[in-house]
């Protein structure tokens, strides 16, 4: 009976982390800004605008997961496993062929709260973010700190 329940514990293991959100490490610590990018040209634009607004990134928390097709890379983003990425792309609905850019903001709960395909215009997302309660709230925090 012991084997029988030590086999099927590990065997719920295994299906849950293979299940598992890849998202949730960052619930309630990391706002995430999920981008999937095909063209050479727009990632290297990307890596720029990223590298030149690192500090207000940094500011609110915000972290650039990489879900683009195989082998495309953004230079500084995390980028997921190959199994992680290909079930993110599902679950946000992104075909393999895309060639538009594709962002996805998730708050801090986990949620979806906007999309935009184009270019990224990282002011337009900061201006959502800063209009959220809790980005307010956390505003608010660090002001009465100081």
């Amino acid at each position: 009976m012991y084997r029988i329940l030590l086999l099927a514990g590990i065997f719920f293991m295994i299906i849950k982390s293979v299940s598992a959100n890849p998202l949730d490490d960052y619930r309630w610590k990391n706002r995430l800004l999920i981008a999937s990018v095909s063209k050479k040209q727009d990632r290297d634009e990307l890596t720029a605008v990223l590298l030149l607004n690192h500090q207000k990134l940094t500011e609110r928390d915000l972290i650039v997961i990489d879900i683009s097709p195989e082998p495309m890379r953004i230079s500084g983003t995390v980028r997921l496993g190959k199994k992680q990425s290909i079930n993110l792309r599902e679950r946000f609905g992104l075909d393999k062929g895309m060639s538009e850019p594709v962002f996805f903001l998730i708050g801090k709960d986990g949620g979806k709260k906007a999309h935009r395909f184009g270019m990224l215009n990282l002011n337009n997302w900061f201006d959502l973010i800063d209009s959220m309660p809790m980005r307010q709230k956390e505003v608010r925090c660090v002001i009465q700190s100081d």
